[in-house]
């Protein structure tokens, strides 16, 4: 079952595998309910492929019934920019804005040199178990660690139904900054945006993360990542942490 589910056009109601690690939703899985519908409409319109995500989470979203309103901010020849809101009751709790290209034939260009990688031949890790002991976001992959610290995901259960490229990547991506995290001191680390630039469309169903946190004294971090796929790295994510006392 997807961690959402549409009830009526725009509204929709989460599941349990859309929770949080703490309370609320995971932050993966709203960038990825809001981006999917963008995708779809982009596909619709024959937009190209999307490039660029950029979302804000403004406040935490909870499991109650939520709508959300995709737009189009330019119908460009080339390149467009559709943005949706998450609205929980009458508050915007996120907010997404993604940018499509449509592909142009620069043959002349040589394509990068393949780096392949074999996640499969890695074994699974035990799942990981939310503090409050239900189910959660994580319940959602299959999750594999290699040597080099790359982190791989590969989807069991789907944000929505029909994901697209890009929204299939935000649910793995928000974990970045966490899969890096300092050991101690122990503080909690929600980020506040989530920001993924591709250069391609990632090839078959593994989206690995090379994860790189920083921590500062002002309480301030900052989660960065290269993302991968069979084929080797395709695009990077990135995102601000606002550290917090836990518990």
């Amino acid at each position: 079952m997807p961690a959402f589910e549409r009830t009526e056009n725009n509204l929709w109601q989460s599941h349990p595998k859309a929770q949080g690690p703490f309370t609320g939703l995971q932050g993966g899985a709203v960038a990825g309910l809001m981006v999917s519908e963008l995708e779809q409409m982009a596909a619709r319109l024959e937009l190209g492929h999307a490039v660029s995500a950029s979302v804000e989470f403004l406040r935490p979203t909870q499991s109650n019934p939520l709508r959300t309103d995709p737009e189009i901010v330019r119908h460009g020849r080339r390149v467009s920019f559709l943005s949706n809101r998450v609205f929980e009751a009458d508050n915007c709790t996120a907010r997404a804005t993604v940018c499509f290209v449509q592909p142009a034939d620069m043959s002349e260009i040589a394509a990068p040199d393949p780096e392949p990688c074999n996640p499969e031949a890695l074994p699974i890790l035990p799942p990981r178990k939310a503090v409050h002991g239900q189910p959660w976001m994580m319940d959602n992959f299959e999750v594999r660690q290699a040597q080099d610290g790359i982190v791989w995901f590969r989807y069991v259960d789907e944000i929505v139904d029909g994901m697209m490229p890009m929204a299939r990547i935000l649910g793995p991506a928000d974990w970045t900054h966490g899969l890096g995290r300092p050991k101690s001191p122990r503080l909690a680390d929600p980020n506040v945006n989530l920001n993924v630039v591709i250069s391609r469309q990632p090839v078959g169903d593994q989206i690995g993360i090379r994860p790189n946190t920083i921590w500062t004294p002002t309480g301030i971090g900052m989660g960065d990542g290269e993302l991968l796929d069979s084929r080797g790295p395709f695009g990077r994510v990135s995102m601000a942490v606002a550290l917090m006392a836990f518990g």
